[in-house]
């Protein structure tokens, strides 16, 4: 080999045998597009109803595939399965929804049709004080001040639970890597027996 030959590849092998040392492992690696790390969760930017205003919910529309739900709230590409809500956008709160805390816990699908990749869901009240939150039962995690799953099938089904103070005007924020939704509902007493 000549002389000019093994000095090239000297050269062209140092950056190769530095990054293998011990001053590499402090250099983290960069994040994966799909991984937890890369999605930065956006501004949490729900309507303000005011105290006593008028909740200003949003409209059940049909879905397409009635062996999954017959209505869906919000315009998607993730969506709170209305047929959980009443008529319209209203949560019915009934006496064997409450938990120990005062909160009501109601079961709430949601499902995700044409995307994959992370997803934020957080939720508020926005007519007054009080506490929300939504989550997915069997994927995710408490991130963000909400729920956050990656969601690895195009088309998802996910049971899950909205908590809720108690009666009033609320909002859910639904993030994701091409989106961001705002899907506003209603939570009172349900008629009839408890």
């Amino acid at each position: 080999m000549t002389k000019a030959l093994r000095a090239a590849t000297v050269a062209a092998l140092l950056p190769v045998s530095a990054a293998c040392d011990g001053s590499a492992r402090d250099v983290p690696p960069a994040a994966a597009p799909g991984s937890p790390s890369a999605f930065a969760a956006p501004p949490l930017r729900l309507p303000d109803a005011g105290a006593g205003g008028a909740c200003p919910t949003s409209e059940a529309r049909p879905w397409s595939r009635p062996d999954q739900a017959v209505r869906v709230l919000g315009p998607g590409p993730v969506y709170p399965v209305a047929d959980y809500f009443g008529g319209g956008a209203v949560l019915g709160l009934r006496d064997a929804d409450r938990q120990r805390d005062g909160t009501y816990e109601k079961k709430v699908r949601w499902i995700a049709e044409g995307y994959q990749g992370p997803v934020l869901v957080r939720a508020a009240r926005i007519d007054g004080p009080g506490s929300a939150s939504a989550r997915f039962a069997y994927t995710g995690e408490p991130r963000d001040g909400g729920h956050y799953a990656l969601l690895t099938h195009t088309d998802s089904d996910l049971p899950g639970t909205t908590t809720v103070a108690g009666p009033g005007c609320y909002a859910y924020q639904v993030d994701g890597t091409t989106f961001s939704v705002t899907i506003v509902f209603r939570a009172e007493p349900a008629p009839g027996p408890a």
